[in-house]
């Protein structure tokens, strides 16, 4: 059940089945609107172009071991599980997709034009386009060609014929078109040329990638891509794929290829220095004629080799620690991976660095998806920098720890030495050369070494990603999907005339049905009148007539012998709201419907203001009730019968007073009422409308029933507000309710779903087909 509540909280309660049926007499439209919006879909499907989805899988390996993990690791670098947030936005990048780009030649797109659509050329094509210069580096570039069987092409347009290879002028830039060899047109086709900057189709094709992790513990991603054509998709995940573990190796060799820089500058200065030691020390030996040194020593001198072995070591770490300040406080090197720290032992040193060219990493992989001016960006140059900061005071340090030892030793040394005064200074000299020797020659060793490892670990580098799988590509498109949108299509037929049905109601402020009605008031309806077409005629029953009209009026003269008092001889009041709504036309008609009956009946036409009675009878209106108040008529002058019905009398208003309200409560209308009901079996009053004049209100007092009109989409809805008012406070004798202009049917049913009376439809014509021979018998 539906409940409706209304303004003076009745609640009405609306079935299924009457809920339904409101909406099944627009089923019509509701069928056109469907089949619009199926027809619409099934073109939108006919001339879309579909799309279909490609997939790559990426596994991600945060496994640690490998030759190369561990000499990064060795270089002051550990590595660390992998970001998957972080690689899901390089993929995703820019700088990435402009890879993919350049090596598919993505930024020249090809089309065939059919009459209503056009596809995407993809791989083997016929001709190839190739800019030659470009006036706007930033702006896309688009044209239509043509093409005949002799080698030649036209850019439409531009109506000149052009060999194949041959140039051509563009509003933005020129280019040429090479043609295949064994190439084969039809001359009625056309093709359309769209060429872009890399940078520009790279931002196209990355805002087109899809990513998605697997699970939580998973480290792999899912990327997809939405293409027209299949391959095309399938060829930008491969691409894609190969272009990211290929970066992520360069990334790897970044800092080996940095140390290993490094230690070539280092060992082609060492190379000269050390070999000016030997050759100074080949020139004293043959200028001094000293050949075995070492028989010459005593137990004085071995304890001042192992002292001088120690001075040595201790130089060596001064050099190192010069090289690593040089470098660190050259301004080109700002940015740039600091080499491991070569042999020194220090563990704050190692961990300096480590954080130093982790910092640089991070700030390098930002790079690529940030611009260089972004506040992530300054952040990691601020920590870079204070990083640096540390490493020198360190390296300050760490040197100023080294020459404290150096100069002890050499203070040692001293000593030695001053013991060894009988040694020949020949023999001092040799020494001396052959310590510069030592030290330079394992300066030499070691960053020989490191060069060595460097290059193993760049020749071992690999990527910790790569593709399970080749990309694949859906059968079925993914776009447009058919069920989908027949299914959209039904959806919105039902919702466009729904909505339609609902505003129409929501707005519509009079009343259409008899819910609307009986939700606000409880005054009974005691009958239902249908439209009737002919608007000229007044009298619309007859004595003999079967007609749904007819058997209407009967139906409120049956339910008026309820509502009334068993009076002797009743008074009726008809009245209504506004004008218009069918008071005259229903006190004229129940009162013919009441002289069927043999009753005299007597319709007073006290509508003072703007009487109809009369002129509906075509009866002389010369004299009236307001002669009669104004005492220039008697009782007998103002009767009238009604031509052609029997026991029907009307009692004319007569000429139109100046103060009708004043006339009414003259106590001469009681002298009226008095006769009239002496006379006759029952009275009908046609008052005014209540809701304009008093009028009504007046001759209530004379009423033992009232019947209030109003009109199916001419009374206004609130209205029945006022009406339930009057009835509340008993300011008219039984009230009931007649609804006049009833249509049973289409948009404004009155009963909501096309209910009509069906007794008496076709049962006059039916009758009278039986009964043509007979005569008409009066009721």
């Amino acid at each position: 059940m539906f409940e409706e509540q209304s303004g003076t909280d009745k609640v009405v309660k609306l079935s299924a089945k009457e809920f339904l049926l409101k909406y099944i007499i627009y089923l019509p439209l509701f069928i056109i609107s469907i089949l619009i919006c199926i027809s619409i879909a099934y073109v939108y499907l006919r001339y879309k172009v579909p799309n279909y989805t490609s997939s790559i899988t990426i596994l991600i390996n945060d496994d640690k071991g490998g030759t190369s993990d561990l000499l990064l690791e060795d270089l002051g670098m550990e590595k660390k599980k992998p970001n998957l947030a972080n690689e899901s936005m390089i993929l995703k990048s820019a700088p990435l997709m402009q890879r993919v780009v350049d090596s598919l030649h993505l930024n020249v797109q090809y089309f065939y034009k059919a009459k209503v659509k056009k596809s995407e050329l993809y791989g083997e094509r016929s001709f190839v386009f190739t800019p030659l210069t470009v006036k706007d580096s930033l702006n896309v570039t688009s044209f239509d060609v043509r093409f005949d069987n002799k080698g030649a092409f036209q850019v439409i347009g531009k109506g000149k014929w052009l060999k194949s290879g041959e140039a051509f002028e563009l509003q933005k830039g020129s280019g040429k078109i090479d043609i295949g060899t064994n190439s084969k047109f039809n001359t009625e086709d056309s093709y359309t040329v769209t060429w872009m900057p890399s940078y520009t189709a790279a931002k196209v094709f990355a805002g087109g990638i899809q990513v998605r992790q697997q699970g939580k513990e998973a480290s792999a991603l899912d990327v997809s891509i939405i293409t027209e054509v299949p391959q095309k998709g399938a060829d930008i995940l491969n691409q894609l794929t190969y272009q990211y573990s290929r970066s992520a190796v360069e990334a790897k060799n970044k800092i080996v290829d940095n140390t290993v820089r490094f230690v070539d500058d280092r060992l082609g200065v060492l190379t000269g220095e050390l070999g000016n030691v030997e050759q100074g020390l080949e020139t004293f030996r043959e200028r001094n004629e000293l050949i075995d040194a070492e028989g010459q020593g005593s137990a004085q001198y071995t304890e001042m080799k192992e002292v001088q072995e120690k001075l040595n070591e201790q130089e060596v770490r001064l050099r190192i620690i010069d090289m690593l300040t040089t470098y660190i406080n050259d301004p080109p090197n700002r940015f740039n991976l600091v080499p491991s720290s070569l042999g020194i032992d220090d563990p704050t040193l190692v961990t300096l660095i480590s954080d130093y060219n982790g910092t640089q990493l991070q700030r390098d992989e930002k790079m690529k998806v940030i611009p260089a001016g972004n506040t992530i960006i300054i952040g990691l140059e601020n920590q870079i920098e204070k990083l640096r900061l540390s490493l020198l005071e360190n390296l300050k340090n760490i040197r100023s720890a080294t020459t404290s030892l150096r100069n002890k030793l050499q203070s040692q040394l001293q000593i030695n030495r001053s013991g060894l005064l009988t040694i020949p200074s020949k023999q001092r000299g040799l020494l001396e050369i052959m310590r510069q020797q030592g030290i330079k020659e394992k300066l030499f060793l070691f960053l020989l070494q490191k060069r060595e490892e460097s290059a193993i670990t760049r020749a071992s580098a690999v990527s910790n990603s790569y593709a399970l799988e080749p990309a694949e590509t859906s059968f079925s498109p993914v776009s447009p999907n058919k069920t989908n949108t027949y299914g959209y299509a039904v959806t919105l037929g039902l919702l466009i005339p729904a909505l339609f049905i609902y505003l129409r109601q929501l707005f519509n402020d009079k009343i259409s049905s008899r819910n609307d009605i009986i939700k606000v008031l409880d005054i009974p309806i005691i009958g239902e009148i249908e439209h009737f077409k002919q608007k000229t005629k007044e009298l619309v029953v007859g004595t003999n007539d079967r007609s749904p009209v007819s058997e209407q009026f009967r139906v409120v003269r049956t339910n008026l012998e309820f509502l009334m008092r068993k009076e002797k001889t009743p008074v009726l009041l008809v009245t209504s709201t506004v004008a218009a709504e069918g008071k005259t036309f229903a006190s004229i008609n129940i009162g013919a419907i009441w002289a069927a009956t043999r009753k005299r009946t007597v319709i007073l036409e006290l509508d003072l203001r703007k009487p109809k009675i009369s002129k509906a009878f075509n009866i002389q209106n010369s004299k009236g009730i307001t002669d009669f108040m104004l005492g220039k008529a008697t009782f007998d002058e103002l009767l009238s019968s009604v031509p052609g019905v029997d026991n029907l009398f009307i009692v004319p208003s007569g000429p139109i007073p100046p103060n009708p309200s004043e006339l009414l409560v003259d106590e001469k209308m009681g002298e009226l009422f008095n006769y009239l009901q002496n006379n006759f079996d029952i009275l009908i009053i046609d008052s005014a409308p209540i809701g304009l004049v008093s009028d009504a209100k007046i001759l209530s007092k004379y009423a033992d029933a009232t019947l209030y009109i109003v009109r199916q989409q001419l009374t206004l809805k609130k209205s029945l507000n006022f009406i339930n008012n009057l009835s509340e406070k008993n300011e008219f004798p039984n009230m009931g309710l007649i609804v006049n202009d009833v249509k049973a049917g289409g948009g404004y049913s009155y009963y909501g779903y096309g209910y009509g009376y069906g007794y008496g439809y076709g049962y006059e014509v039916n009758e009278d087909k039986k009964n043509r021979n007979l005569k008409n018998i009066k009721i």
